[in-house]
Parts: structure tokens; C-alpha cells; sequence
């Protein structure tokens, strides 16, 4: 695990790259916290808040953010592979899930 690399490098990383990819969302706040996977491997937890609505969202996108950022924090040298949770201001507090 790369606990020398700063957090706070990884999230500028983050929030800039998905900033430049999601047209109609604004990132608010980016989270990171380092772990280890059932494997064993390094992970990067990354939690983002963002404002707007899940429909603001396109999955594709979702689903291309860990190709888009991680090119960019190898750069940096971090080899842990970055794990996503995307949660709109909106739905923070809420205690139940709804369809998206």
C-alpha cells in the first residue's frame, strides 16, 4: 500500500477529471480512504458527492470513471485500483433506496 502518496492529491485527481466528464453534475466533495480487498490487492475507496440528480447522471460515464482516473493516478504512482460511490446531495441522509 502506497500510504506515503497523499490523499489530497488523489482527490484533486478525482475531482478534476470527473468534473471534466459529467457536463451537468458539479462535484462537491471527494473522499478517499485506503484499503485492502478480500484479495488481499490495494484499493482506493473513493466516495463522491455531487450536486444534481441521479437522472443527471449518465451511466456511462459512472461506468468509465475508473478508466478515465486511472491512467492519471498511476502517473502520480498510485497502483491501488480506485473503488467509486457516487451520492447526489439530495440523497444524502435518506434511509431508503429508490430506483434510479
Amino acid at each position: 500500500m502506497h500510504d506515503d502518496l497523499p490523499i489530497d492529491g488523489v482527490e484533486r485527481i478525482v475531482t478534476e477529471t470527473l468534473q471534466a466528464d459529467f457536463d451537468n453534475i458539479r462535484i462537491l466533495d471527494v473522499a478517499v480512504h485506503r484499503d485492502v480487498d478480500s484479495d488481499g490487492d490495494d484499493v482506493l475507496l473513493i466516495d463522491v458527492l455531487f450536486e444534481g440528480t441521479r437522472r443527471d447522471v449518465d451511466a456511462r460515464k459512472l461506468s468509465g470513471a475508473v478508466r478515465h482516473v486511472r491512467p492519471k493516478l498511476q502517473e502520480i504512482g498510485e497502483t491501488a485500483f480506485p473503488l467509486f460511490s457516487f451520492v447526489s446531495r439530495g440523497d444524502v441522509g435518506r434511509t431508503s433506496f429508490e430506483p434510479a
